[in-house]
C-alpha cells in the first residue's frame, strides 16, 4: 500500500547486502573514507499525525559516544552519521519514549517519520459490530508544517466533510453489510482533500465495510520541492491506492508472499539464530514498496502498528473475537520481522507479498488489539512468524478440513465446508475465524488454528 507519508527515503541501494562501501581495493570501507548519512527526523503524535514540538532525540554511535538533539516546532531534527548502526531514544512531553536504530553508510540521506503514542490513551471508540454505518474521520495537516490545516473540503465518495480549527473532520452514513461470500467484495469510494495553495490529495480504493475509522492526510504546499515532478512542474494531485490484503491479495502476490515466508525461514536456519521470546517495543515499517523492497519507512511502537494495521489483513466488521485472535496473529508476524529485519534499515514491508500496513485506523481493531495487548505465538521457545490465509478449506486435507497434511497438519474445520481454496492452508483461516467467533474467544480460535503445528498462545 502506498501511504501518505513518506517516512525514509532510502537513496542508494535497495538491497542492503549489497550496500557495502569498499575502497579501491576492494575492501570495506576505513575511517578514513566512510561515508557520512545524514538522518532528518520528522516526530509526529500516532493519532493525529501533528508535530511534537521540541522533542528530544538521544543517540548512542557504533563507538559508545552520545549525543542529542532537539526538534524545532514541526518536530524536525537532523543528525549527521558515520558508518555503523545508530541507535536514537525519543522522548516528547506527553508521550511514551520509543527506541529505535539506523544504519549509517549506506544511504545519504534517511528521512525518518516517528510517531508516538500519547502517555494518556484516547478514549476507547465505539465497537460497530451489527452497527450498518460507517463514520470516516481524520486529521489533515500541512505536510511541511505538520500542522492542522483548517476550513478544508473533503470529498469521501457521494458524502462530504469540512476540517474545524483542530484539522479535525467526521462524517457519518450508511454501509451494506459485508457478505459471506468472499468473491463479492463491499463497494469502495475514492477520498479527496484539497485546498488552495497545496497539492489535492486523492484516496483510492477504500472500502465501504460497517466501523468507525481515523485517517491521516498531508496536503503539500505546491511550491514545496516535494510536490514538483522530476521536471520541476508543479504536481497538481498526489494518488494514494489503499491496499486490503485479505480482499486486494493476488495470486501472484500470493505466490511472492509464500516465496518470500520460503526465504525468510531459510534465512534464519543459515544464521543459527532463533527469534527471542520477549516482544519488542518497536518497528520499522517499509513503505512504498515492491514485494520487499521499499523506499520509505514509518518507526512506531509495535502495538500501535498492531491496532493500525489489523484492519488491512481482516475485516474490521467480524466479531470481536476473530479480530482479537487476528491482532495476535498480526502481532507475532511483526514481531518476528524485527527480529529479523528485511533490511538493515526496515523490518518489514508494508505490501501484500508480505503483512499490509495502513495508517489509517479502525476502531474496532485498535479495540482488539488493546484487548489482546501483549499476546504473541511462539513456537520451539521462539516468536512464531504467524502464517495466516484467506481460505484454508480443501487445501489438501480434503473438504472440511483446514492444513496441507504437509506442511501444517489436518484440522477438522467444519464451518468452512465447502468453501473454495484461498491461500496455502497453513496457520489460522481468515475467513474461519469469522465463522468461529460466533460462539468462540480468540484464545480458542488461535489454539484450534495453531496448536496442532506446535505453536502456544503465549
Amino acid at each position: 500500500m502506498k501511504k501518505q507519508f513518506l517516512m525514509m527515503t532510502l537513496a542508494g541501494c535497495a538491497v542492503a547486502s549489497s550496500c557495502e562501501k569498499k575502497d579501491a581495493a576492494g575492501n570495506p570501507d576505513s575511517p578514513s573514507n566512510a561515508k557520512t548519512t545524514r538522518i532528518d527526523f520528522t516526530v509526529t503524535d500516532v493519532v493525529t499525525g501533528f508535530a511534537i514540538p521540541d522533542a528530544t532525540i538521544s543517540v548512542k554511535g557504533p563507538d559508545g559516544k552520545e549525543s542529542s538533539l532537539t526538534a524545532g516546532k514541526n518536530g524536525v531534527a537532523s543528525f549527521p552519521a558515520t558508518n555503523g548502526k545508530f541507535t536514537f531514544v525519543i522522548n516528547g512531553q506527553g508521550y511514551n519514549q520509543l527506541e529505535t536504530y539506523f544504519s549509517a553508510g549506506e544511504d545519504s540521506v534517511i528521512r525518518a517519520q516517528i510517531h508516538l503514542d500519547p502517555q494518556v490513551n484516547p478514549v476507547a471508540a465505539r465497537n460497530t459490530e451489527n452497527d450498518n454505518t460507517i463514520t470516516i474521520s481524520g486529521y489533515l495537516s500541512d505536510a511541511d508544517a505538520h500542522a492542522p490545516l483548517a476550513d478544508v473540503s473533503l470529498n469521501l465518495g457521494d458524502h462530504t466533510a469540512r476540517t474545524d480549527s483542530r484539522g479535525y473532520f467526521s462524517a457519518t452514513f450508511p454501509a451494506d453489510p459485508l457478505s459471506a461470500d468472499p468473491a463479492v467484495k463491499p463497494a469502495n469510494i475514492t477520498l479527496s482533500a484539497g485546498k488552495a495553495g497545496f497539492v489535492t490529495h486523492v484516496l483510492k480504493n477504500f472500502y465501504l465495510i460497517p466501523g468507525a475509522y481515523t485517517f491521516k492526510i498531508a496536503l503539500r504546499n505546491v511550491a514545496s520541492k516535494s510536490a514538483a515532478a522530476a521536471d520541476g512542474r508543479a504536481v497538481n494531485e498526489e494518488v494514494e491506492e489503499l491496499r486490503q490484503g485479505l480482499l486486494d491479495r493476488t495470486a501472484n502476490e500470493s505466490q511472492q508472499r509464500e516465496a518470500a515466508a520460503v526465504a525468510a525461514e531459510r534465512s534464519v536456519v543459515a544464521s543459527g539464530k532463533a527469534a527471542a521470546l520477549a516482544l519488542p517495543a518497536s518497528i520499522r515499517v517499509g513503505l512504498n514498496c515492491s514485494c520487499l523492497t521499499c523506499s520509505s519507512v514509518q518507526v512506531m511502537s509495535l502495538e500501535s502498528y498492531t491496532g493500525s494495521g489489523l484492519d488491512n489483513e481482516w475485516i474490521s466488521s467480524w466479531k470481536a473475537a476473530s479480530l482479537q485472535a487476528g491482532a495476535v496473529a498480526y502481532r507475532s508476524y511483526g514481531a518476528w520481522h524485527v527480529l529479523h529485519p528485511i533490511r538493515s534499515n526496515y523490518d518489514i514491508s508494508s505490501t501484500t507479498c508480505s503483512q499490509v500496513w495502513g495508517s489509517q485506523t479502525a476502531a474496532s481493531c485498535i479495540n482488539a488489539a488493546s484487548a489482546t495487548a501483549g499476546v504473541y505465538l511462539s513456537q520451539n521457545g521462539a516468536i512464531f512468524r504467524s502464517e495466516y490465509s484467506a481460505e484454508n478449506n480443501n487445501a489438501g486435507c480434503g473438504d472440511g478440513f483446514s492444513g496441507t497434511g504437509s506442511s501444517w497438519p489436518c484440522i477438522s474445520d467444519a464451518r468452512c465446508a465447502g468453501r473454495a481454496t484461498n491461500g496455502h492452508g497453513r496457520g489460522m483461516c481468515q475467513w474461519g475465524s469469522s465463522f468461529w467467533a460466533s460462539d468462540k474467544d480468540y484464545r480458542w480460535i488461535l489454539n484450534h488454528y495453531y496448536n496442532p503445528g506446535g505453536v502456544v498462545v503465549q
